[in-house]
């Protein structure tokens, strides 16, 4: 039996265009045909979905959220039991679906294996879920980024450092070995300061070019993709130089950042959300060390990501989300903020689709909506070319996720 779908105004995610009174077959998990509504004849046991008035588009994909962290104005999941945090991230994992979220990118766990386990109990039909791409454990340095809240304990005295800490290009080496070993499909470095950690200035170089060479090596010697955390303007120039995939926040990126990032094809993954939340955060319970820190950070961000995108520089979905007043599900105001920072509608859906998707290497598989791919297919209320807010939780009326439909508001 096959899964007919019909489209009032497909984006199919190869281009920012979109045809009209198109129609989608998909057999099993796999989208098998796509051709003009006339051209297509209904057969007697064809599964119909009409969405005849809806706008279609692929399941979105969120590059940047952390499945451990519930979005509370604490993280308070970083001391609790890595198997009770596996339970809540699975979760979380589950309410990203529902949100659209077809495909999210784990960007940092607070245990070695946690999101790897959420990703494999979901892949293998265990449970339930989005696609899931995991970093491990984030690697920082001895009294950088969210270093502090890792210690390894036996008999409540501290016997050796934490895995995910290192200090030389050595270490990082091993760090990153360590993270592709336990299964990580990525490698996630914290090269500045961080808002919601005390790693002294929030835009302060934490980790040397010399680090974020070894582990481009690592990564390049295995194929995977390498992220990092950076904010301040010296910590996203040596990563732009040192050839990662793509710098996260890339808060304080200057003109020469840009030309390196243009050199090298590195991404930036703006999440622009996150100082909105964190920076009228105080009256909710947000640390008022976060609190200043964003506000610092708030003005800057949206123009200088506006900067690097007018200048080139491809922009990539990602919202930071799980970290505090960050709820899984109800990140779609990325989008908005996204379109306040110069990005055009077009790219902000190819943004959320098939530049996602290449970027983890997928682009084989999802991403686009093309016979051969996964199904993965949502349908919105409304035009997010016209109007990017209309793109949000409460306006997604269909929901599929490799060829299972888990949101179906069709008449």
């Amino acid at each position: 039996m096959k899964t007919v779908m019909y489209c009032g105004t497909l984006f199919d995610g190869t281009t920012g265009q979109t045809a009209k009174n198109q129609v989608i077959v998909i057999e099993e998990n796999e989208i098998t045909e796509i051709l003009e509504k006339s051209q297509y004849q209904p057969e007697a046991d064809d599964k119909i979905i009409d969405c005849s008035d809806q706008f279609v588009m692929p399941g979105l994909i969120d590059m940047h959220v952390h499945l451990a962290f519930c979005g509370k104005a604490a993280l308070t999941e970083l001391t609790e039991p890595p198997e009770l945090v596996a339970l809540k991230a699975l979760n979380n994992a589950q309410e990203d679906l529902m949100g659209g979220f077809t495909t999210v990118r784990d960007a940092g766990f607070s245990s070695l294996r946690g999101a790897q386990a959420v990703r494999d109990a979901i892949s293998s039909g265990i449970v339930w879920g989005p696609r899931v791409f995991t970093s491990g454990m984030y690697i920082t340095q001895t009294g950088g980024h969210l270093a502090t809240t890792y210690s390894q304990e036996s008999f409540g005295q501290q016997i050796f450092k934490p895995v995910n800490t290192a200090d030389s290009s050595d270490e990082v080496r091993t760090a990153c070995r360590m993270m592709l070993k336990y299964g990580a499909d990525q490698l996630k470095l914290m090269v500045t300061g961080g808002v919601l950690s005390n790693s002294g200035g929030v835009g302060e170089q934490n980790m040397s070019y010399e680090e974020i060479v070894a582990a481009v090596e690592v990564g390049k010697m295995h194929n995977r993709v390498v992220s990092c955390h950076a904010h301040g303007t010296s910590g996203i120039l040596a990563a732009a130089k040192a050839g990662v995939t793509s710098i996260e926040h890339c808060t304080m990126v200057d003109d020469e950042g840009i030309e390196y990032m243009l050199k090298n094809n590195v991404a930036a993954v703006p999440t622009l959300i996150v100082l909105h939340v964190l920076a009228d955060g105080l009256s909710k319970g947000v640390a008022q060390s976060a609190v200043d820190k964003a506000a610092y950070l708030l003005p800057k961000h949206a123009d200088n990501i506006r900067n690097a995108y007018e200048r080139g520089v491809r922009c990539v979905f990602g919202t930071d989300t799980g970290t505090p007043l960050g709820p899984h599900g109800y990140q779609h105001k990325e989008f908005v903020y996204m379109a306040e920072a110069g990005v055009s509608s077009e790219d902000i859906l190819l943004a959320t689709t098939r530049y996602a998707a290449e970027l983890l290497k997928w682009e084989d598989q999802i991403g686009t909506i093309q016979p051969g791919k996964f199904a993965d297919i949502i349908a919105v209320k409304g035009n997010p070319l016209e109007d990017i807010s209309s793109l949000n939780r409460d306006t997604i009326t269909f929901i599929m996720k490799d060829g299972i439909v888990y949101k179906n508001e069709q008449n």
